[in-house]
Order: C-alpha cells, then structure tokens, then sequence
C-alpha cells in the first residue's frame, strides 16, 4: 500500500513540475527587453503641506534627473512651516520648477484635490507624473523608466 503511495505521490509531482514548466516557463526564461524611450515633455507635480524637511532633500534630487524635458510643479498646500520658502529658493534657482502657492479656503480646506488641481492647470505639459516630498527618485532615471510606460491611447 505504501508503495503505490509512494509511487501515487511521484506521478502527481511530475504532472505538477511539467505544468510549471509549460505554463510559467516562457516567463521565467525569457529575456527581458526594455520598453521603448519615450521622449515627452513630462511635468512632474509635487505637492506638499509642512513638509520642510523633506523638500530639502528631495527637490535637489528631483532636479538630477536625467531627462531632456520635464518640468516641476512644486505645490505649496497651505504650509505652517518653511515649505512655502524653501519653494520659493529652489524656483530662483532652477528654471524649470513652477511655484503654486495655496491659500487656506474654507470652501476646500484641508483638501489635497484642490491643491493638486491647481497644480495641474499650471502645468504646461501634457504628460503628468505625480509623487510627494517624502517619496524619493531610486536613481537619475526615474522620469525616463516611467515615461516609458506612457501611451498615447485612453485606456
């Protein structure tokens, strides 16, 4: 009984190891290819709300990257704290960051939507990429990888 246990188990491993092989194994041994580069004019939007610490790190490294057109539009949500300056520094010292300052509104207060809206209406470019102050790029190529996976089809 044992033995045609055994032998029972045996024959369902292999069925099993030859489906992964059929199934997964065009994934798992197929060369990777890079998408197509992409060369859109990409504008980055970065909003922000009392993220002072962060913005001194992370606007040095958005301005590194290694892109041929792209802007930043760097939104200040109403800060407290020394966001709406620190902005303010990096916009007379690079020429493709846009400043959109953010008045406390009653109507929208505390809404990120709102601000983020008005970011977009200042952006010139048609292509957006959004992130925040505590999100850092990986590498000097982050606006090259993921303007690769743009379309110019609505999905």
């Amino acid at each position: 009984m044992l033995t045609i246990l055994f032998y029972l188990f045996i024959a369902v491993v292999a069925v099993q190891f030859l489906y992964y092989i059929v199934v997964f194994g065009k994934f798992s041994f197929a060369k990777w290819t890079s998408a197509p580069q992409k060369r859109v004019p990409i504008s980055v939007i970065v909003c922000a709300k009392n993220e002072e610490e962060h913005v001194k790190e992370f606007v040095p490294l958005l301005m590194q990257q290694d892109y041929p057109d792209f802007e930043v539009v760097l939104i200040d949500d109403a800060s407290s704290d020394e966001t709406l300056e620190l902005f303010e520094a990096f916009e007379k010292q690079y020429s493709n960051i846009k400043l959109v300052k953010v008045q406390n509104n009653e109507a929208f207060w505390g809404n990120k939507k709102f601000a983020l809206t008005l970011g977009i209406k200042a952006a010139k470019n048609e292509y957006l990429l959004f992130t925040d102050a505590d999100c850092y790029p990986a590498s000097t190529q982050w606006i090259k990888e993921m303007s690769s996976q743009f379309t110019a089809q609505k999905t």
